[in-house]
């Protein structure tokens, strides 16, 4: 039995709302439209992740069943970094990790790649330390864009934790939406699931058009199993419910 799960981890570069280039809107929805994501998926994990196209996975609960809305547009990247001052370029600073995710030197190389073309260049800083690297993220010691990743699986959670301005929660990087920020209390108003997830859908298509982060991609993970077990799942955060497996002594038992 072989399974592709999509892993409802967001890959993403988080950028530096607070100062710098990517306090101006049209400099953070510019970069995103400049974006190939099937092209850095081919390229950096060899076709093992899907394009995101919003603050949250496909797998996040009130993300829209049609939730393009950020396709690749030079012309418009183009026109946004002008209309902010920069139509002969702009040159930023980038740090990222060597591990988690591993792929992270290659993946700002693949980036840079298609941001040139639309003028953007990096001056990159290399962290070998991931746990100092993470620190400093949460301190908000960061330059204009950071290798990093979301991965909780509540909508609410990453809205109020990482978009919210109110809350200035520890991976908040001086992103401000007071739009987004009345759906985060209309959420928390919202008993419904059908009308909640209403509300977190229009919070999402917002922060499509006024990005916090740099969106990439979700990874994928492949999981086998030996023999037939009509059980077994995977959980919606991609991790397998050993629990529904059979016990090694019985009949049927894992090879």
């Amino acid at each position: 039995t072989r399974a592709v799960t999509l892993v409802p981890v967001s890959i993403i570069y988080l950028f530096n709302s607070s100062c710098g280039p990517f306090a101006d809107p049209r400099i953070r929805r510019a970069a995103n439209l400049a974006l190939d994501r099937q092209t850095l998926i081919d390229t950096v994990v060899a076709g093992a992740a899907r394009p995101l196209t919003g603050f949250v996975s496909p797998a996040h609960f009130g993300v829209p069943v049609a939730s393009g809305g950020l396709e690749r547009d030079l012309a418009e990247a183009k026109r946004l970094l002008a209309e902010a001052g920069h139509a002969d370029g702009l040159r930023i600073e980038v740090d990222y990790p060597t591990r988690l995710p591993d792929e992270a030197e290659a993946l700002t190389v693949a980036v840079e790649r298609q941001l040139s073309q639309i003028g953007i260049s990096f001056h990159v800083h290399r962290h070998n330390d991931r746990e100092a690297y993470a620190h400093g993220v949460r301190l908000k010691q960061v330059r204009d864009m950071c290798v990093f990743d979301s991965s909780p699986l509540s909508t609410f959670r990453v809205l109020a934790e990482k978009i919210d301005a109110r809350a200035r929660g520890s991976w908040w990087l001086g992103y401000q939406n007071s739009k987004v920020e009345g759906l985060v209390d209309e959420g928390r108003r919202t008993t419904s699931d059908t009308a909640r997830g209403s509300i977190y859908e229009n919070a999402y298509r917002l922060l499509q058009q006024d990005p916090p982060w740099l969106y990439l991609y979700n990874p994928l993970r492949i999981t086998g199993l030996a023999g037939d077990h009509p059980d077994w799942r995977i959980r919606p955060d991609a991790v397998l419910d050993v629990t529904a497996l059979p016990g090694f002594g019985q009949e049927g038992k894992l090879s």
